[in-house]
């Protein structure tokens, strides 16, 4: 696992006119093994803290309201997956002052519990939201959640290569009939999923 550091943030530049507010794009190379001391250390880039409350999104899948359930959940469903540690990385964020809006693109390691699991890295976009005090006030944490479960599992490459080698060809392929039909409309679309659902549902029924 890469080594436990922090370093500064670097301003790479501001944007800003007559008409709009300022926004401020820089990279923060803050690491931090665990969530907390992750979350801790990134906000203060920017002068801000944290309070015990915040409306904490965790993808739409569930919503927190105070820092000490979403330390704690952290840690258990971790465990839960495999996951030993986590090291937390920013790769850069974009400031909009103004709006009190930061936007955060994070990079987790994962280092596994048991050898046959594989290591992985992820990627997650993170918008953090405050008030006139500059104290956190809500955290909308968005990601794409299957690929997530898919590298727990360990066949993440099984599933690219599917995805690549099976189901985008046939899927272009039944795209130029469709477009050939001149059909191509949402209702017909929708008749098609169901179509397709109902085949399957024949085919496993019997």
């Amino acid at each position: 696992m890469p080594p436990q550091q922090k370093v500064s943030k670097e301003l790479l530049y501001s944007i800003g006119n007559g008409k709009h507010d300022n926004i401020e794009v820089g990279r923060c190379a803050v690491k931090e093994v665990g969530l907390e001391k992750f979350i801790r250390s990134i906000v203060k880039e920017i002068d801000l803290h944290l309070q015990k409350d915040v409306v904490f999104n965790l993808n739409e899948r569930g919503i927190l309201y105070n820092w000490d359930n979403v330390f704690e959940i952290e840690r258990v469903y971790s465990q839960c997956l495999g996951i030993s540690n986590r090291l937390y990385q920013c790769r850069g964020y974009t400031h909009e002052e103004k709006q009190r809006v930061a936007y955060f693109i994070l990079e987790e390691y994962n280092e596994r519990i048991y050898s046959f699991l594989p290591d992985f890295k992820f990627f997650v976009v993170v918008f953090c939201y405050y008030d006139s005090n500059r104290g956190v006030t809500k955290v909308d944490v968005q990601y794409d959640q299957m690929s997530f479960f898919l590298h727990c599992l360990g066949v993440i490459q099984l599933h690219r290569w599917v995805s690549g080698n099976v189901l985008t060809p046939f899927a272009i392929r039944w795209m130029r009939v469709y477009k050939a039909t001149r059909l191509v409309h949402p209702i017909t679309f929708l008749a098609q999923i169901t179509l397709a659902i109902w085949l399957l549902y024949r085919l496993f029924a019997l």
